[in-house]
């Protein structure tokens, strides 16, 4: 029973290594509001990404952003709501979170995979 939670497990769905950056709000010279997403790489969360399904598409989404990905990672929020997550050369913006439960055990991310963003 040790190893029933890998029974479900593909190749491509293995554990990984994402980067967290945070979103952080800076005034420019014109004194408008601008978002920076600004990290050193020392937060990391591991998790298991897959294709999201309408049904979270539905739910999750919002106006601006649609759900494409779900990240699930086990334990606590490492990451908040518009946090910028970085997999090698993919970017994805968490667009809404759901910890399971509220018992920190299992977290679930809804991501936007943003390919005009590096």
């Amino acid at each position: 029973m040790i190893n029933a939670r890998f029974m479900y497990l593909r190749p491509g769905n293995l554990f990984k290594d994402f980067v967290v950056e945070s979103n952080t709000q800076t005034v420019t010279s014109t004194g408008r509001v601008a978002s920076v997403h600004a990290g050193d790489g020392s937060v990391t969360l591991r998790g298991c990404l897959a294709d999201s399904t309408d049904e979270d598409k539905k739910s999750h989404s919002t106006q601006e952003h649609t759900v494409t990905h779900t990240i699930v990672q086990q334990g606590p929020p490492k990451a908040k709501r518009t946090d910028k997550l970085i997999l090698g050369d993919r970017v994805f913006y968490i667009v809404d979170i759901d910890d399971t439960g509220s018992l920190g055990v299992t977290t679930i991310y809804y991501a936007e995979e943003r390919r005009d963003v590096k």
